[in-house]
């Protein structure tokens, strides 16, 4: 991640904290990680629901949406589908199918453009967490398996 990238993300990262912190979550970026990963514990508003880890990389921020992927814990490989939520456009393992993530624009070209194009102004980290929570708590925070 260059240093422009670097810099900016760390300038987004308090408020996706708080964001998370609010909703009893937490946002974990552990020594060992490469810069620009980062580890979204979500849980959903059911408190009886256990918390979901979405796997957050970023490469150039925020110019570029991130690599979104579940895991069933921080560090933990993203291969299991047990920690993936049941929302639409979630599929479990492989990739998230929808306009925010890396994967959703790269099998989507035509969402270069037009409504579904990459928000990358404002607090975009902000915005793909905050995208997580919502299509989460849409299914009340049904698993994939």
């Amino acid at each position: 991640m260059d240093i422009e990238s670097t810099i900016a993300l760390a300038r987004d990262v308090p408020a996706v904290e708080e964001f998370l912190s609010s909703t009893g979550g937490r946002l974990v970026h552990m020594d060992d990680d490469e810069a620009g990963l980062y580890w979204a514990v979500i849980q959903p508003t059911a408190p009886t629901h256990a918390q979901f880890t979405a796997r957050i990389g970023w490469t150039v921020y925020p110019q570029r949406p991130p690599s979104v992927l579940f895991a069933p814990a921080v560090g933990q490989p993203t291969s299991d589908s047990k920690g993936w939520p049941a929302a639409n456009g979630y599929r479990a393992p492989n990739d998230i199918c929808k306009p925010f993530t890396a994967e959703g624009q790269a099998l989507h070209a035509e969402w270069a453009i037009g409504p579904h194009a990459w928000r990358n102004t404002g607090n975009p980290f902000l915005y793909v967490v905050e995208n997580l929570v919502e299509d989460i708590n849409r299914v009340g925070g049904a698993r994939a398996a």
